[in-house]
């Protein structure tokens, strides 16, 4: 089995076409949720304000999600240092079952990152932790 990592590649992009990458990360399977951590990564995000940045996507996703209700919003600062903003939101996507959404937002060097990923109640205090873990060891490499 490999380790997990990607080989570096290019293309060849026209002018008109710009990159958007969106990265999802496996992450355990427990308590029936397969945790997968998406993350979104903006070229443009600039010297926009953090909490609009973050606000504008909270907005979209609860738009979204039928029935999402807001626990927790609030800036908060990463172990090394980085400013970030984050959402927890409770939703109903099917019958009886209850999720858990936890996003995480920051903006380093002009670039903006979203990262999110869906929990139990249970994994959001385990699993949630090791999302943080994460999210405090990105770095930007130069290019």
């Amino acid at each position: 089995m490999g380790s997990g990592r990607i080989p570096p590649f290019a293309l060849d992009l026209p002018k008109s076409w710009e990159d958007h990458t969106v990265y999802s990360f496996m992450g355990p399977d427990e308590g029936g949720i397969v945790h997968t951590m998406q993350l979104i990564v903006d070229p443009h995000a600039g010297r926009t304000d953090l909490e609009e940045y973050a606000r504008e996507r909270i907005d979209a996703t609860l738009d979204a999600l039928q029935d999402a209700e807001v626990l927790k919003e609030e800036h908060k600062s990463l172990a090394n240092g980085v400013d970030a903003y984050e959402c927890v939101l409770k939703w109903f996507p099917g019958g009886d079952q209850v999720s858990f959404r936890k996003h995480v937002y920051l903006i380093t060097g002009g670039v903006g990152y979203s990262f999110s990923c869906n929990f139990s109640k249970r994994t959001l205090k385990t699993i949630g932790v090791e999302m943080d873990r994460i999210i405090e060891s990105l770095q930007q490499l130069d290019s």
